[in-house]
């Protein structure tokens, strides 16, 4: 993987996340496949059985970071900065839960700093799917909090963008799926 230096945070999280989806989609391997290559043994008839080779439907996909939410300065314990992940067949990945086929989200976390992330494992550049955003913060006392979400849209192009929110609120990036109204209710 290759890894680009910025000199503020936003610049080096959108090199970070453009070099995961370029690095990623060269280098891993689709879910499945092994990263060696084995030899394949003469079956019945001379027919090669070769294992750990790719499906034909695995072809050009593989895991791509879509989104990483990063926050820090967070003056009190209690803050809670939430990413979601909305598809456009009413799936949603956040808060503890992923209902996103073939994904995957780090774990629910809360404190003055912190990082999750939204990987997307059916990710192909030619038929990626469109996915929106969310990000929800709430702290038991206000306090601003710094944070830089930087997503990945079906395209291609990695988009970033930072606040310092200083009270309960949540930011919609929409990408082509529906964000439902209620997602960041507490």
């Amino acid at each position: 993987m290759r890894r680009s230096k910025g000199t503020t945070a936003a610049c080096a999280c959108a090199a970070i996340a453009l070099a995961v989806t370029t690095g990623a989609a060269s280098a891993a391997a689709a879910p499945g496949a092994s990263p060696a290559a084995k030899k394949c043994k003469k079956g019945h008839r001379g027919r090669s059985k070769c294992r750990g080779k790719k499906r034909r439907s695995d072809a050009g996909r593989s895991p791509v970071i879509r989104a990483t939410l990063m926050w820090s300065n967070g003056g009190a314990d209690n803050v809670d900065m939430d990413l979601f992940v909305f598809d456009g067949n009413g799936g949603m990945a956040g808060d503890g839960s992923d209902t996103i086929p073939l994904s995957s989200i780090t774990s629910d976390l809360s404190g003055p700093a912190g990082t999750e992330t939204f990987t997307d494992d059916l990710f192909s550049p030619q038929a990626a799917r469109d996915l929106s955003f969310g990000v929800c913060y709430s702290a038991g006392t206000p306090v601003h909090t710094d944070f830089t979400l930087t997503y990945v849209t079906a395209d291609g192009v990695v988009h970033g963008d930072s606040q310092s929110p200083g009270m309960t609120t949540r930011f919609d990036y929409p990408g082509g799926a529906p964000v439902p109204s209620g997602f960041c209710a507490r």
